[in-house]
């Protein structure tokens, strides 16, 4: 996120946050993590998590793109009536139901035996191809006897419970019967912070196309980021007035868009909703590696790849340089730290915004810019942050010319990842 002064601050900020569990990264943006097109200070998470020592890993596999629904749109719900008594009961212990996360749950069912771990990113992008617009999902695996569905139900009740809610929690759960009378559940949820109107997965270059969101917390602002198949995202024109963000874009070229909504809500920007759009091209789930992924030795500390794969990201595109700075590691450092005592992704972790931190160890620039995440490496945290449009601006912005980062290991669940960005210092 950046910051010229307190009262853009909150608004241009940018985060990024990832959280996971068993294979998993997720993020946030703009007082979430990766908070999109600017500065900011607060963070957030998606993220897939395996339940009770499942060795069995869960995987999202590519669609084609027929599978694709011909908008993004939430919420989907499913009617009481549709459900049997097992999954009403499921749904009771998660949030209200949702069609396009229960397709996810049973991709996650479908696959769960025989596919490679199941990581944010790729959790991400299945709720895309659903044309589930939330970010920040979380998932997990529950296994037991089919005779016994009190057990897997208290499994569930639990893993709901230990989620954040701070706007509507929306989920959706698969099972399935093994060999052996063993029974496997999948749920997938979200916290809902905002809903978005349909809005078209397939479009021609120079299409307008309306984006249109309502928001479900209080917000002081909201903005639509949109980033093309290359370059730098951009911000487009948008209103925003009783909790409503309207925004319209054409795409300018063939190929895949994001389009994002960030939203000013409480603890800083962050990106609420995220839609995929093709232009003249066969939708398909992103999976390649993200540019720069590779620059890191295999033997480096997290905090030096992810600063590799930062430096070498901006080389590949011919942008100033970024310059490590070991003032701004240190601030990222502390962030990190408390970010990771307080288990939340966060740009104010209540050591303050990341102007105010920069500006209390004695340092004056005219921008400052901030992506968090927690993540399960090096590698997922820098792919989940650059496929986030919000945060991928503060990765290319020209203004920054020096960059602190941080990757602090979690109990056993990852890392948590500061990068710290800002104009040149004296």
């Amino acid at each position: 996120m950046s910051h010229r002064a307190p009262a853009w601050a909150r608004r241009a900020a940018i985060l990024a946050s990832a959280a996971l569990a068993t294979g998993a990264a997720s993020l946030s943006c703009g007082g979430a993590s990766a908070a999109h097109g600017g500065a900011s200070s607060k963070a957030p998470r998606h993220d897939a998590s395996k339940a009770d020592g499942d060795s069995g890993a869960a995987s999202v596999a590519a669609a084609s793109s027929d599978a694709w629904p011909e908008a993004t749109r939430s919420p989907t719900p499913i009617a009481h009536a549709d459900l049997d008594e097992m999954d009403a009961l499921l749904l009771a212990r998660c949030g209200a139901s949702d069609a396009a996360l229960t397709a996810v749950a049973r991709e996650i069912v479908a696959r769960g035996k025989s596919g490679a771990p199941l990581d944010a990113v790729s959790l991400d992008e299945a709720l895309r191809a659903a044309g589930e617009p939330h970010v920040a999902p979380r998932a997990a695996i529950f296994r037991g006897s089919a005779g016994d569905p009190a057990s897997l139900l208290a499994k569930l009740g639990a893993w709901s419970a230990s989620l954040p809610v701070s706007g509507e929690r929306r989920c959706g759960v698969a099972r399935a019967e093994g060999e052996g009378g063993e029974g496997t559940v999948a749920a997938v949820a979200v916290d809902a912070l905002a809903d978005l109107a349909p809005l078209p997965t397939r479009a021609h270059p120079g299409t307008w196309l309306t984006v249109e969101a309502q928001l479900l917390v209080p917000a002081d602002a909201a903005r639509v980021v949109v980033a093309g198949p290359d370059g730098a995202p951009r911000t487009v024109p948008a209103s925003f007035a009783d909790r409503r963000v309207r925004a319209r874009f054409a795409p300018d070229r063939p190929g895949a868009f994001v389009v994002q909504v960030v939203a000013d809500v409480d603890g800083g920007p962050r990106p609420v909703l995220e839609a995929r759009v093709f232009a003249d091209a066969p939708p398909a789930r992103t999976t390649a590696p993200a540019p720069g992924e590779d620059a890191a030795a295999p033997s480096a500390r997290p905090d030096d790849a992810l600063a590799a794969m930062a430096l070498s990201l901006r080389r590949s595109l011919a942008l100033p340089p970024l310059e490590r700075d070991a003032r701004l590691d240190a601030i990222a450092l502390a962030h990190a730290t408390a970010m990771r005592r307080a288990r939340a992704v966060v740009h104010d972790a209540g050591d303050g915004d990341p102007t105010r931190r920069v500006q209390s160890a004695g340092l004056s620039p005219a921008v400052v810019g901030e992506n968090v995440a927690h993540a399960e490496a090096a590698a997922l945290a820098h792919r989940a942050l650059y496929a986030s449009p919000s945060h991928r601006a503060n990765l290319l912005r020209p203004g920054f010319r020096k960059i602190g980062v941080a990757a602090v290991a979690g109990d056993g669940d990852g890392i948590w990842v500061v990068e710290l960005f800002t104009s040149d210092l004296p």
